[in-house]
């Protein structure tokens, strides 16, 4: 299936929906669309928000039904890619942060759960959570930001949207993370050493985000305009509306001043959470002055607001007036720019639609996404339905020309033609039947072992290490910087790809034949791969904790070639040899991996032939349209688009899934599977240069790796749940 090019982000706020439908072009994206549809009533009226009412709570969701309602009129939605933000009445969101020790990437998941549990005040199964790990080159911790919301709440809000809207979101997030996505990408804030204080001042509530190069951090503290309306209803005792009203007039009411002494308790609440917060992330993150503030929200709206946050905090704050990279021209320029202040959410929920978001975040239940693949293949069940019924009825037509005695050979030759066809859709039609069957099992199986990929990258690093002189493992830099001299042999072996295939065989086994393309050279040409790389992954074979067997370790001399150092530190070819079997393992192997696959990626393939790209948290079958979907919790790092790196990716790319740290996040059927090993496990440069004029060898490791557990081979589409 074709990548779409198209997203809409929709932000369902308090005070009003705001929607934006982003476009592809190239390397940038413009805007296709937008909308913003005020409530009839605002959500935090006393008469919509009192706490557990449940007349209070209908009244609000029947006004929220009728905006729903008119954005799905006014703008067509259905099939269309739809990312939402969580905003429900009787339900929030949970954002926490926290920091980890130095490990390594198979133990962060372990980790993270133990931290949901101590900072989500759910338990596990009533929480739907997704979390993001930002790694800096200049500190072994590992910060990782817990998102959750609880599954009752997020399951009716869900339900109403997608039932007023007409079509099912692709993803659901919390805004500050979209708020952080919208401005990574338009201000390039990862390329940037500074900090950015977001400060989005909403309806109910307030988001302050500090974006800091790849990594973020956010506060919400429930303080907005609806605690300004209040404060001028109890001085003036009016009603919540006109108190509403006459906050959006304050600059040019004849009682200003009244308006303003009556707010000044709330803007001096407002101030002090945010000076706090501030003061909290110096006092974390040491050497770190905050001083660049973007203001945005509908509150900001509020006259003098915006210079008064500034004066207390002895901060410039810059109103959020134009986006850099996105803009609307002709007749509809003016609306787009009036609320530009209050698009930020909606823009980068949009650009997660497209991939294009540093951070992805995915709280949709993993139920709702099996429907949404169950429902891109009803297509495929029409189709067959028709060929059926076109075939049973063409199943006549011999008879009928046979009893008509035609003597005309035309027409011999057109009914022939016709039982030609429709033996060829009912061979389609079981096609068909047996593709869908084995994709779902494919697919659900990828789900289930999100694990593996990390454990593969760290073995194979490991057994590569198993091949390198211990001297130049260790930390002494004149040993690290020295070249060796002509008459000293030393042990290197470098990791140059990781690829592999993953085959379900007949008897329900899941298997992965692996290739390690290493780079080495010593005084063992013959023996080298076997008596270190092999023998690290048969001494390590099994393991109670790795989620798999090794077996079929093999060194494959046969395949190994050889190369010349010249004098510029260039690899010339010096052509290729066979010998005998090495130590640790037989001089044969598998077969290479498909020339197709991409490197450094795993490729699964069913007895039948068909593929998918398996990259621990997508899978793509080939060569059908794509379909695929991605795994709960897993690590995004260790694989997916964009590899292992533990830091949000550029914010430009249009990778599948967020690169860069460790996330749930659940990519597009659409998306691409590539890995890039640099990124997954970055391998240090060789410990030392080559001496001009000595031999470098370079040799395939294969193994085969058996997934404990086992599926069904194939399976009917009716026995995927």
């Amino acid at each position: 299936m074709a990548k779409s090019n198209t997203a809409w982000g929709i932000e369902i706020g308090q005070y009003a929906i705001k929607a934006i439908q982003l476009e592809e072009v190239g390397d940038e994206v413009r805007v296709r669309d937008f909308a913003v549809i005020p409530h009839v009533q605002v959500l935090t009226d006393p008469e919509l928000s009192s706490d557990g009412d449940a007349g209070a709570i209908a009244k609000a969701t029947a006004v929220l039904e009728m905006s729903l309602s008119a954005l799905a009129t006014q703008k067509q939605l259905t099939g269309q890619k739809v990312v939402v933000n969580f905003n429900w009445l009787t339900g929030r969101g949970f954002a926490r942060f926290a920091k980890l020790p130095a490990v390594s990437p198979r133990e962060i998941p372990n980790l993270v759960k133990y931290e949901v549990d101590q900072q989500i005040p759910f338990p596990v199964d009533e929480i739907e959570w997704d979390y993001h790990a930002f790694e800096s080159a200049d500190s072994p911790e590992v910060e990782v930001g817990l998102f959750a919301i609880q599954k009752e709440p997020l399951e009716e809000f869900l339900a109403l949207v997608g039932e007023k809207l007409g079509v099912d979101p692709r993803a659901v997030t919390l805004g500050p993370i979209a708020l952080y996505n919208a401005f990574a990408f338009d201000r390039g804030i990862p390329e940037k050493n500074e900090p950015f204080v977001l400060l989005d001042i909403g309806t109910s509530s307030t988001d302050l985000i500090v974006a800091h190069g790849t990594r973020c951090w956010m506060r919400t503290f429930p303080l907005g305009g609806h605690n300004f309306t209040e404060a001028i209803a109890e001085e003036f005792k009016f009603p919540y509306r006109q108190s509403d009203a006459l906050k959006q007039e304050s600059a040019t009411s004849k009682y200003a001043k009244q308006i303003m002494t009556a707010m000044r308790p709330v803007f001096g609440d407002l101030i002090g959470d945010v000076q706090k917060s501030l003061q909290f992330y110096e006092s974390q993150n040491r050497g770190v002055k905050l001083r660049n503030v973007i203001g945005m929200g509908s509150t900001l709206k509020i006259p003098g607001l915006r210079k008064f946050i500034g004066m207390q905090l002895n901060l410039e704050v810059e109103r959020l007036d134009h986006f850099e990279r996105i803009a609307v021209e002709g007749p509809a320029a003016a609306d787009f720019s009036q609320h530009v202040v209050t698009f930020g959410v909606a823009y980068g929920l949009a650009l997660q639609g497209l991939e294009r978001s540093a951070v992805q975040v995915n709280l949709l239940p993993l139920a709702s996404m099996r429907q949404q693949v169950w429902r891109s293949k009803t297509r495929w069940f029409a189709a067959a339905a028709a060929i059926a019924c076109a075939a049973g009825g063409l199943m006549f037509a011999r008879g009928i020309l046979d009893k008509g005695a035609l003597g005309d050979a035309a027409a011999v030759t057109s009914a022939q033609a016709v039982l030609n066809s429709a033996r060829s859709f009912e061979s389609q039609l079981n096609s068909m039947a047996a593709d869908v069957g084995n994709l779902s099992t494919n697919m659900l199986a990828l789900v289930e072992d999100r694990e593996v990929w990390p454990f593969l990258v760290s073995d194979a690093i490991s057994a590569t290490a198993a091949g390198n002189t211990p001297a130049a493992l260790g930390d002494d830099f004149t040993v690290l910087s020295t070249a060796p001299t002509s008459g000293e042999r030393r042990l290197q072996a470098t990791l140059r790809d990781l690829a592999g295939v993953y085959k379900l065989n007949a008897a329900g086994e899941r298997i992965i034949e692996v290739t390690m393309d290493i780079e080495f050279a010593g005084p063992d040409r013959e023996g080298q791969l076997g008596d270190t790389v092999c023998r690290w992954l048969e001494d390590n074979a099994v393991r109670a904790e790795a989620p798999y067997v090794i077996q079929n370790v093999r060194s494959n001399n046969n395949l190994i070639t050889d190369f010349t150092v010249t004098e510029t530190g260039a690899l010339a070819s010096a052509g290729s040899g066979s010998g005998g079997a090495a130590q640790g393992g037989s001089s044969t192997g598998p077969a290479e991996p498909d020339a197709g696959a991409p490197m450094g990626s795993f490729t699964a393939k069913t007895e039948d032939g068909a593929t998918s790209n398996f990259g621990g948290v997508t899978g793509r079958r080939q060569p059908t349209d794509g379909a695929k979907v991605q795994r709960p919790g897993g690590l995004l790092s260790g694989a997916g688009d964009a590899g292992s790196s533990f830091t949000p990716a550029d914010a430009s790319q249009d990778q599948g899934a967020g690169a860069g740290g460790f996330t749930r996040a659940r990519t597009d059927d659409s998306s691409k599977s590539a890995v890039d090993l640099d990124k997954i496990a970055p391998i240090p440069a060789r410990p030392s240069i080559y001496p001009a004029g000595s031999t470098v060898h370079r040799g395939k490791v294969t193994f085969e790796v058996k997934l404990k557990g086992a599926v069904a081979a194939s399976a009917a589409p009716a026995e995927v749940q």
